[in-house]
């Protein structure tokens, strides 16, 4: 497989007293110059800033790029509350961008990320530029109460199996019909190094919300792009939320599930390139 290098992850403390973290530690990955405009990437419910590799790579020429890891994933420590909400995941994003020293940034999520992205987006609108959300989620809080709490329980359940037996299974739901051999190869390695511990709390906070509840609070210019196949937040997810927030516009990626930005790097990284220069 002939992959982009990745970049070395990097640790920095954070005011975890700002989001109700355990501890102060965050980590991420980041490319490009410092001195750059910033772009940052926020990734899915069983991923990690290495679902990225492609985005880093590309981005990085033009960008100060840098993936997070969120509070419970890849050694950024977890949040106290075991149901922590959405605000709290955004306040966490700011309080590693004030770290990092990075006033306001170009913002794409992917999936569970895409929800913080919004959440961060209505939150602290004068800290994001523009917006982009992949595979976008809108959590659960609209749907029928049962379907919410099997939906929770699949998730829970899915963390007492654990991260090995999520990477042998998860990968069919999340890829397209015919994906390549690279793109299942990554998908199981970020899912492997999922903490269930993490997992669930990111599962409860997208139980508690509905990302269409925050549309009007976001400012920022929005690009929704979803896979024509994805089962997990089909088309008309996207659709919904890019009702709700003025001025976005939806694309949908042909032939590709879950996960754009490891089936079709190089549309996604397309997309997001024009995206974030379309006001030059």
């Amino acid at each position: 497989m002939n992959l982009p290098a990745l970049p070395e992850l990097r640790l920095v403390p954070v005011d975890a007293s700002r989001c109700g973290m355990e501890g102060a530690r965050m980590s991420y990955m980041e490319s490009g110059s410092a001195h750059a405009e910033a772009v940052v990437l926020l990734h899915g419910i069983g991923s990690n800033c290495t679902g990225w590799r492609y985005v880093l790579d590309a981005l990085g020429r033009r960008w100060r790029t840098v993936a997070w890891n969120a509070p419970g994933y890849y050694l950024s420590d977890f949040f106290r509350d075991p149901a922590p909400s959405n605000w709290q995941y955004a306040d966490a994003l700011a309080a590693l961008m004030d770290a990092l020293g990075i006033d306001s940034a170009h913002v794409a999520g992917s999936s569970f990320g895409s929800l913080v992205a919004a959440s961060f987006a209505a939150r602290h609108p004068q800290r994001v530029r523009r917006l982009a959300l992949l595979g976008a989620s809108r959590g659960q809080k609209w749907l029928p109460a049962a379907e919410r709490a099997q939906r929770l329980a699949a998730r829970e359940e899915a963390a007492r199996a654990g991260a090995v037996k999520m990477s042998e299974e998860r990968w069919r739901v999340l890829l397209g019909p015919q994906p390549s051999e690279t793109a299942v190869h990554l998908t199981r390695q970020v899912l492997m190094a999922t903490h269930p511990r993490g997992l669930v709390q990111s599962a409860r906070a997208s139980d508690a919300t509905d990302v269409c509840e925050l549309g009007a609070d976001i400012r920022a210019p929005t690009l929704l792009a979803t896979g024509s196949e994805d089962r997990v937040n089909p088309p008309d997810i996207a659709r919904a939320i890019a009702a709700s927030i003025p001025g976005s516009r939806f694309t949908e990626i042909p032939g590709v599930g879950h996960l754009p930005k490891l089936e079709a790097p190089d549309r996604t990284i397309q997309l997001l390139t024009e995206h974030f220069t379309e006001d030059r």
